[in-house]
């Protein structure tokens, strides 16, 4: 019944959070609780000196430990991983009810994530705020592809990307991001198993739609200075980080890699707008192929947010400084034309 799930099942070892722990999928509640508490025992930072790869391993068995130790998470993941779940129990998984259920039971285990977190959250806050740090201004995950009608608009660089121009669903997971910082930083392993619907607070809006493109997008402040990103599903996360610095007056917005297939869409369009034949029929295919073939999917992205940034660059102030730049050249010829003068004399 998860058949589109199920392709996504992992191969080799390590790849998955049963793997992780050295267990079988159809372990137990307290098998999973005893071999959590073993391998933590080894791997804590706190008794043992471990290199950059112990950290790793230590990290991923917290995840694995976070997703399996609980019955929400865990049938999720199973669901998602391998398309099935010993989990599940009575539901007939692919109907209506379990995709209600599913939905359900994860939003009430983000809700209980965040009131645990609440103490946590303020003692974080509040340390970042001395030290500067990473504050969380927005975070939000999920479906964040733009409406395809306000693509253009959006290009134009003139304003943010807001929330209510995204397909969706996505979810505010503002809270919960916040609740990651550590010693000013966040690092979210990633990987083709691993999903940020497993982290505590956050939730799959879409639980059953596996062609959805989930991503998390991240507005924060760091040394009192804004940054920005935006990540997809299975991608690690790293911050504070250079790259994230918001260049212009305002940030962009969430710009997910899923923006792409509308980017080619509307060129396609406009190839087929500017070709000259009178009818689709007489469509030279050839030369809409060649049009669509100029640049890749990355490529495509990477100029449009290129584009978006430039643009956006070019606030009220542009025209000034466009003035101050044609004085400064003529400043400099002219004292160019004065030294040339004095070295002919």
């Amino acid at each position: 019944a998860f058949g589109a799930l199920q392709g996504m099942a992992p191969e080799g070892k390590n790849h998955n959070y049963y793997d992780v722990l050295g267990l079988p999928r159809n372990a137990s509640e307290e098998e999973i609780r005893k071999m959590y508490l073993e391998i933590v025992r080894t791997l804590h930072p706190d008794k043992s000196r471990k290199s950059g790869s112990g950290m790793e391993r230590f990290h991923e068995v917290q995840a694995a430990w976070r997703c399996l130790s609980d019955p929400t998470r865990r049938l999720m993941y199973d669901l998602r991983t391998f398309g099935d779940s010993s989990a599940a129990g009575k539901h007939a998984a692919g109907t209506a009810e379990m995709g209600e259920m599913l939905l359900s039971r994860q939003k009430d285990q983000a809700a209980l994530d965040l009131r645990n977190m609440e103490v946590e959250l303020q003692r974080i806050v509040q340390k970042e705020q001395k030290r500067r740090g990473v504050l969380v201004r927005k975070a939000l995950y999920g479906n964040l592809q733009l409406r395809a009608e306000l693509l253009h608009e959006v290009l134009q660089g003139e304003r943010p990307i807001q929330p209510e121009e995204l397909q969706g669903p996505w979810i505010d997971v503002t809270s919960a991001v916040q609740c990651l910082v550590e010693q000013s930083a966040i690092r979210v392993h990633g990987s083709a198993t691993y999903s940020k619907a497993d982290l505590p607070g956050f939730y799959n809006p879409t639980p059953l739609n596996s062609q959805v493109e989930l991503s998390l997008y991240v507005l924060y402040d760091f040394r009192e200075t804004l940054h920005e990103v935006i990540v997809d599903d299975r991608e690690s996360l790293t911050m504070p980080l250079r790259k994230h610095l918001v260049s212009g007056d305002h940030p962009r917005g969430p710009f997910p890699s899923s923006n792409v297939e509308l980017l080619l869409r509307r060129r396609q369009l406009e190839a087929e707008v500017a070709s000259p034949c009178s009818s689709p029929r007489q469509l030279d295919t050839r030369r809409v192929t060649r049009r669509r073939r100029i640049r890749t999917s990355e490529e495509e992205l990477q100029r449009a947010v290129k584009r978006h940034t430039v643009l956006r660059m070019q606030g009220p102030g542009f025209w000034s400084l466009k003035r101050e730049f044609n004085l400064l050249l003529l400043c400099s010829t002219a004292l160019v034309i004065l030294l040339a003068v004095q070295r002919s004399l």
